[in-house]
């Protein structure tokens, strides 16, 4: 074996390994926030990308696509992780195409588009030329991404003055971190915030406790009562798992019923969600095997009850499906959208043929 080869396998090890750790952690839960794990997933992919072994965007592509099936293949791995690896194949693309056709801002936009079109009808765009400084730039435009995760609670906090009202009643349900930040920025013009417990494991007594120390009143009531006090709310603010491509909401399970109250009354219902939240993926209600997983039924019985419950089989899904149409506005860091319009950010974001890796 020479020395090139053996090079070549510790280099692959390393990224084997980079990879375990990674789906460790997120197991174990030791990244919790979102952002954080979208930032921790561009930091992989660009360790992968500077250390493996390839020449042309297309085989860049191909190990970015496999690494992408392996990182997403676990029930438990976030959704935004298969976001990152999508953003990350975009944006190979976008650079191969710059380093070759030129930006579409130095040329006529006109005579540019018709030079992609030409290329692709004659099936010259396969991102196989060698490009010297594709690398560089991929790594540049990652650290850039990187960033923008990592700010997108505050961006979308700063937006706050335009959607929230003075003495404002606003609830919202469980924990979310960009939500409470949202909150906190507009601690002087919320009369009152009130919190639906849900789950046990939803860490709403923590976010109660740091509204609290932000001079706002907070009322904590139990996901039994969200439909008698929806008369009293002005706005109902929650956070996102993810957004769907066709605007639907995934969150944890006991948004759905809120939206439903929220209907109900004609109170507006806001998501507030990362754009690095948006996603690709089309779940069909029949779908659940791929769209949910069940938690642990401890979360919602105790086993103190056991012997109440003995013989009682206890369902505890993890997310619920929110429609489209029961949804006012979606709070991107970008701004604020209808859900009728998530496809626009959709076509900035990802290209078609990565939808499915």
């Amino acid at each position: 074996m020479s020395e090139q080869e053996a090079a070549t396998e510790e280099v692959q090890f390393d990224m084997n390994k980079s990879i375990k750790d990674f789906l460790l952690n997120l197991k174990k839960k030791n990244i919790k926030f979102s952002s954080e794990i979208a930032s921790e997933t561009i930091k992989l992919l660009e360790k992968i990308i500077t250390n493996s072994e390839w020449e042309t965007a297309k085989d860049l592509m191909q190990i970015i696509r496999d690494t992408g099936k392996t990182l997403t293949q676990p029930f438990y791995v976030h959704t935004v992780v298969g976001n990152m690896v999508k953003r990350t194949l975009k944006i190979i693309r976008d650079e191969y195409l710059n380093a070759v056709y030129g930006k579409i801002e130095d040329y006529d936009v006109q005579e540019s588009l018709q030079k992609m079109v030409s290329a692709q009808e004659d099936e010259e765009m396969d991102y196989g030329g060698k490009v010297s400084s594709l690398k560089k730039s991929i790594s540049a435009n990652l650290r850039e991404l990187m960033e923008e995760c990592e700010r997108s609670p505050e961006v979308i906090a700063m937006q706050s003055e335009e959607h929230i009202h003075s003495d404002e009643v606003i609830l919202t349900f469980g924990y979310s971190r960009t939500v409470e930040k949202f909150l906190k920025a507009a601690a002087k013009r919320i009369c009152n915030v009130i919190v639906v417990q849900g789950g046990r494991k939803l860490g709403v007594s923590e976010m109660a406790k740091s509204l609290i120390e932000s001079g706002i009143k907070v009322t904590l009531i139990s996901s039994a009562c969200m439909l008698p006090i929806m008369p009293h709310v002005n706005k109902v603010i929650v956070g996102a798992h993810c957004v769907m491509g066709n605007g639907g909401l995934k969150a944890v399970c006991g948004v759905h019923p809120l939206a439903l109250a929220a209907e109900h009354h004609s109170v507006p219902f806001y998501v507030l969600a990362p754009v690095f939240k948006l996603t690709p993926q089309y779940v069909s209600s029949s779908d659940q095997e791929g769209f949910n997983h069940n938690l642990p039924p401890e979360e919602l019985l105790g086993f103190e009850d056991i012997d109440l419950f003995r013989g009682v089989e206890v369902v505890n899904p993890a997310y619920d499906y929110v429609p489209p149409d029961k949804i006012t506005l979606i709070i991107f860091n970008s701004g604020g959208n209808s859900p009728s319009y998530a496809y626009r950010p959709l076509k900035e974001l990802y290209h078609p043929d990565d939808h499915e890796l």
